[in-house]
């Protein structure tokens, strides 16, 4: 089993939405589906336990996907469980390398945009605190990456 995990800052807005819009197209794909885990994780505690936020949860129930989720630390032991880590932008893979060097055994880490070839810069924005279009956005970004996502995943499994 392949196990995937999106991090972002505090794992309540852009990590569990790519990780929820991620998870459906992974269910979708008959070479994947039951072989890949997703998962989310933030770089700060600042949010640990909350929910998602309610703009990210909107874009997902609009969808017809589950918008349930806890906000967690990502922590050298979480890193030791995973395959491959997508950073939602640079500082936060900077802040995930930094925890990955601490783990038993360390996931290659990327930039989720990375896996979006017509993508304009690599850091996927932070919506928190802006307007429910910018969380649109970010969902439009988030799934750009998703083939390209899903393209590397088959040729790890």
């Amino acid at each position: 089993m392949l196990q995937v995990l999106v991090l972002c800052h505090g794992n309540i807005c852009r990590s569990p939405l790519a990780e929820v819009l991620i998870e459906a197209a992974i269910s979708a794909d008959p070479l994947l589906a039951g072989r890949v885990v997703v998962s989310s994780a933030g770089t700060s505690d600042e949010h640990a336990g909350e929910g998602m936020h309610e703009n990210s949860a909107a874009i997902l129930s609009a969808r017809g996907l589950r918008s349930s989720h806890q906000a967690r630390l990502f922590t050298p032991a979480i890193a030791a469980t995973i395959d491959l880590v997508l950073a939602a932008d640079q500082a936060n893979l900077r802040n995930g390398r930094s925890i990955i060097r601490m783990a038993d055994t360390q996931p290659e880490i990327r930039l989720l945009r990375d896996f979006d070839p017509t993508a304009v810069g690599r850091d996927l924005d932070d919506p928190w605190g802006y307007p429910p279009t910018e969380y649109e956005r970010t969902a439009t970004e988030i799934t750009a990456a998703i083939p390209g996502l899903l393209a590397e995943l088959r040729d790890r499994l």
